[in-house]
């Protein structure tokens, strides 16, 4: 899907429900993804809002903002995101965050909650060689795909239980604001978009 369609498609969902962080989060990383960093600060703001605990929401509005020219505020989103990532057991975001405060000369807030073994308690057993592509854990994976095809064995290969699981409430929330028909390409593919971002497997 071009990246004008996504913008579209994102902005109909949050204005649909301007309540659904996951429509302004999704926004934002379009405006990010088309080098629009000005108009991308706006719908992560408010995904934040909406959900201070979106760890990957700290990792984006601050790229938004230094690339805005904004460094100094980009510092200070970017470490309450370390923080907050921390506390949720996102590994992968909170490392991501670090690295970035780190070749800014920045200071990296102390780890304190997140131990690299340590799985959520909705999750089961952690697995060797395995890493949640949305909350970075080692949480134990599906135990079987959730559907056929190749999409669905990216989620089973890189998604943790934990995640899937909110993933199902929210795509139930993304289906009917959108109004969306499952059974039509159209539909599929949006409804499909979603779900890559939420469970951010675009790189895997």
């Amino acid at each position: 899907m071009d990246l004008d369609r996504r913008i579209q498609q994102f902005k109909q969902m949050a204005e649909a429900d301007p309540d659904n962080e996951l429509g302004h989060f999704s926004l934002g990383k379009a405006y990010l993804d088309s080098g629009r960093f000005e108009d991308a600060a706006g719908p992560l703001r408010r995904a934040l809002e909406l959900n201070p605990k979106m760890s990957k929401g700290y990792q984006l509005l601050g790229e938004a903002l230094d690339r805005s020219g904004k460094r100094e505020k980009a510092i200070e989103v970017i470490t309450n995101g370390v923080i907050v990532a921390d506390e949720q057991g996102d590994r992968m975001p909170r490392d991501a965050m670090a690295s970035v405060l780190e070749g800014w000369g920045a200071p990296v807030p102390t780890f304190l909650y997140v131990r690299p073994d340590a799985p959520r308690p909705d999750s089961g057993p952690s697995v060797p060689g395995f890493q949640c592509s949305r909350c970075g854990r080692p949480d134990g994976p599906l135990a079987k795909r959730p559907f056929k095809g190749p999409l669905g064995e990216k989620i089973l290969a890189n998604v943790c239980a934990g995640c899937w699981k909110e993933w199902i409430g929210m795509g139930t929330k993304v289906i009917n604001e959108l109004g969306l028909t499952l059974s039509s390409p159209s539909g599929q593919q949006a409804y499909d978009q979603y779900l890559v971002e939420f469970l951010q497997l675009e790189d895997r």
